[in-house]
């Protein structure tokens, strides 16, 4: 993958920073993409998440993916084997300590047998033809992207894997990637927003509107399967910028009030819970069986 430094472009508003350290990053008031998703759950859940702070090791293997792939990012810490107790786990406390020292010195921990997946997770992306097409083209590597909304004066930021052009590009993993499954991953994890949170500070910044997001999925297990795709249907489009914007609407009611309530907390009436059409097609199935 080429890794060249090219000029940064003309910024029309903002800011677009390469290589800001990642602890600064996430420290920034802004409000981010990722952010986006927790407040569209609540703004209770959303305010919780910016008073507590701690790991979350679930993150640790797309990290590790991404620093290995892109060259950049947290560094990798392999635990010693010799650490670990017998099933692998991290119950003693050199293990924890080590694990505990690689946070704070700004690594990502990982087991030996999570690191040899890593390995070959990357690999697997870097030998991807349609992967690799996309990652050798001359960019920027995980850039940061500030900026305000003109109709909030919501202050924005972003973090994008790679910009090449007018082509974004972001890394994922996965534990499936048939393109069926895939749809599921776009929608319960917002990715739509975030490919358009991405897209509105490009514009922002840069004064014009990137192609649509580029996504690369990888497997976690064995074969680690590639697939690349790309949110071109204008509804991925069309529902992350209302997601996006019913976020942004929202954190301005919450900032102006100084309320960040929970998202069955006004006082209306007791809602109904809808049973799913599933549902209702295997019970009437089961009453046959039983009559």
């Amino acid at each position: 993958m080429s890794t060249q430094s090219i000029a940064t472009p003309e910024v029309v508003s903002g800011r677009f920073v390469q290589g800001m350290d990642e602890d600064e990053y996430h420290a920034h008031p802004a409000l981010s993409a990722s952010g986006m998703k927790v407040l569209l759950r609540s703004p209770k859940h959303f305010r919780l998440a910016r008073t507590v702070n701690k790991p979350k090791p679930e993150f640790d293997v797309g990290h590790a993916a991404h620093a290995r792939v892109l060259g950049v990012g947290l560094p990798i810490a392999e635990i010693p084997a010799g650490l670990l107790s017998t099933d692998g786990g991290i119950r003693s406390n050199a293990a924890k300590d080590f694990v505990a020292e690689a946070r704070a010195a700004g690594k990502t921990p990982l087991k030996p047998a999570v690191y040899a997946d890593v390995v070959r997770m990357s690999d697997a992306v870097l030998t991807n033809a349609k992967a690799r097409s996309l990652l050798e083209v001359d960019g920027f590597t995980e850039v940061s992207l500030f900026a305000e909304d003109p109709a909030t004066g919501v202050h924005l930021r972003g973090r994008i894997d790679r910009l090449a052009g007018s082509t974004l590009i972001d890394l994922k993993t996965t534990t499936d990637v048939r393109p069926r499954k895939l749809v599921t991953a776009v929608v319960d994890n917002n990715y739509d927003l975030s490919a358009e949170t991405y897209r509105y500070l490009i514009e922002l910044v840069l004064g014009e509107k990137p192609s649509p997001m580029h996504l690369i999925f990888v497997e976690k297990t064995p074969p680690y399967e590639v697939r690349v795709v790309r949110l071109a249907d204008p509804a991925w489009q069309v529902g992350g910028e209302v997601k996006m914007r019913s976020a942004i609407d929202l954190f301005a009611w919450c900032m102006e009030r100084g309320e960040w309530p929970g998202d069955d907390e006004d006082g209306g009436p007791i809602q109904d819970l809808p049973a799913p059409a599933w549902y209702a097609r295997q019970m009437d199935a089961l009453e046959e069986d039983v009559l």
